[in-house]
Order: C-alpha cells, then structure tokens, then sequence
C-alpha cells in the first residue's frame, strides 16, 4: 500500500508541477493570437475572399484606429500643456529611435525596390495602437503611453509623409493621394473617437469593440496573406532578409531601452512605456497602405514584422506574467 501512495502522491505532484507550467502560458490560447494565426492560415489555404478583403482593408484600418482609443478616458487632453513632454517623447522613440533603426538596417540588405518602399513604411508608421490595452496589462505609466501615442499620431501627419518622400525615389509617387491617406487613416480616426468618448457614446461601443477590432484585424492580415499566398509559399532570401531584420530590430530597440533606462534610474512603468513607444509599430497600418498605394509585394514587410512582434508580444507577456497576474 505505501508503494501505491507514494506513486498516487507523486503523480499528483507531477501533475500540479505540469498544469502550474501550462498555466504560464495560457496567453498564448488569447483571442487576438488566435485571430492573427487564422488570418494567415486562411489567407494561405483559403485566398479566394481576396478582392473582397482587400475591398475590406480601408474601413477596417479605419474602424481600428477609430475604436481602439475609445480607451483613452474622457478629459485626457483639455490640459495638454503638462502633456507636450510625453508627446515629444513619443515622437523621440517611435520616429528618431525606431524608425532610423529601421532604416539604417535595412539599407545593409539589398532588398528588391518593392520590399524596401514597404520597410520604408513600417519606418513611417506611427505606434501600434495596441500598446494602450499592453500598457493597461503590463502597469506601464499611464500619461507617459497615452500622450506619448497620441504626440506620435500627430507628428507622423508631417513626418511619415517626409519619410516616405525622402527614402522612396525609384517609383513615381501619388503625393495629394499619400498625404489625404495618412490624414483618412491617422489624424481623421483620432478626432472621432475623442468625439464618441466626449459624448458618451463610447458606451454604445463598449460592449462589441473587442469583436469588432478582432473582425478588423483579421480582414487587413487576411488580405495581406491572400495577396501574397504565391510569394509566401515560394519563400525567398529577400523575405528571410526581412524576416531576420525585424527580429534584430524588434528585440535589439527592446535591449537597447531596457539597460539605457536602467542605467539612468527610470522607473520601471515608465520604462515599460518607452518599451511599447519604441518597439511596436502599426504594421496593419504600413502594409494597408501599401496594398492600396503601392503593390502587394510592398506589403511583406510589414506581415512579416506583424508576425516578429506576435512573438515579441507573447515573449512581453511572459516577462510580465507576474505583473499580469496581479492585475486580474
């Protein structure tokens, strides 16, 4: 009988031992990672909705920037004076850090024409706007996320035009269509959601965001994928350049931030912060507009960038599980 205790005991040691280990990463069964896989699983076995997602990928793109900042609360900016540091820092870490970091890169690779104008874009891009619900989990300094991406928004009306005109030269350029794009899918989307939460109606929204946004999301990384299927199945050197660039970036700007901020002392939620402001760009936004601008080719870059950083947000996750945690 002591024998049987003993492995009853130890099989139920075991057990524990293994669903407290699986328990770590139950993030990875999270709705919005499911969305992303399936978008590219059904854009790579299933291409033929195409010309529909395409169609699609504008107002989706819309309705994302749109929804996601309902979150922000109301009365956030009627103050911006205290505010203008933390823009400025945003504008410092996703345009001056990251997005030469991205730039100076990928000028080491001999990319073909298409897929630099779409790395160009990523370059341009402002933030993710998924880092507020990441800044929200993750305890980062509020005011330092929220004033920060909002600082980043209004300058890429300026500055991701600039950028785009600067380093893509070898292809002749809509430039009224660039600029009213850029003022349709960044400036346009932030004034109606601070409408909608002004007036309460972000209410009305509350309850489906998360579904709506996941919809959207899936239709732009569907549309990408099926544009692309016979690029992607035929996988070449130049997506393997791309893809070996954004894990050095993504991980390396994540290094980079983390022992600087160390170094000076910064409080660990505003580190977290710049964290999300200097690594996350808004790849759904990058490889839009160059499915609608540009050319399907131009769109790679930023769907592999898109898969790099749902592996550095998984990676996130796992070095805040503790934080996470505590916050449920």
């Amino acid at each position: 009988m002591d024998i049987y205790l003993q492995l009853f005991l130890r099989f139920k040691h075991f057990v524990f031992r293994f669903t407290s280990f699986l328990s770590r990463f139950t993030y990875l069964l999270s709705r919005s990672n499911i969305i992303f896989l399936m978008a590219l699983f059904c854009g790579i076995v299933l291409p033929q909705a195409t010309i529909i997602g395409t169609a699609l990928i504008l107002p989706a793109i819309t309705i994302i920037l749109t929804i996601t900042p309902l979150k922000i609360p109301g009365g956030f900016f009627r103050r911006p004076g205290h505010l203008v540091p933390a823009a400025i820092r945003g504008i410092v870490m996703n345009y001056l850090f990251l997005g030469n970091l991205i730039i100076f890169i990928g000028i080491f690779f001999n990319l073909e024409v298409h897929l630099w104008i779409g790395m160009v874009l990523i370059a341009a891009a402002p933030p993710a706007i998924a880092m507020i619900p990441l800044s929200n989990l993750f305890k980062a300094d509020a005011t330092s996320s929220i004033a920060g991406l909002a600082g980043a928004y209004l300058g890429a009306l300026l500055i991701a035009p600039l950028i785009v005109l600067g380093f893509v030269k070898d292809i002749p350029l809509n430039y009224v269509g660039i600029i009213l794009l850029v003022f349709e899918l960044i400036f346009l989307p932030l004034v109606i959601s601070r409408i909608i939460v002004e007036k309460d109606w972000d209410k009305i929204v509350e309850p489906y965001e998360g579904i709506i946004i996941d919809i959207c999301f899936f239709i732009v990384f569907y549309a990408i994928t099926a544009n692309n299927r016979d690029i992607l199945v035929d996988w070449s050197s130049d997506l393997s350049s791309i893809a070996i660039i954004a894990f050095t970036i993504i991980f390396l700007a994540a290094l980079i931030i983390v022992k600087v901020g160390g170094f000076f002392h910064t409080a660990e939620n505003k580190i977290t912060s710049l964290l999300l402001l200097g690594t996350m760009k808004n790849y759904a936004l990058a490889g839009g507009i160059a499915l609608i601008i540009f050319d399907r080719q131009a769109a790679l870059p930023a769907l592999i960038f898109a898969a790099v950083n749902f592996i550095y947000v998984n990676w996130l996750k796992y070095k805040n599980r503790n934080v996470i945690a505590t916050s449920k």
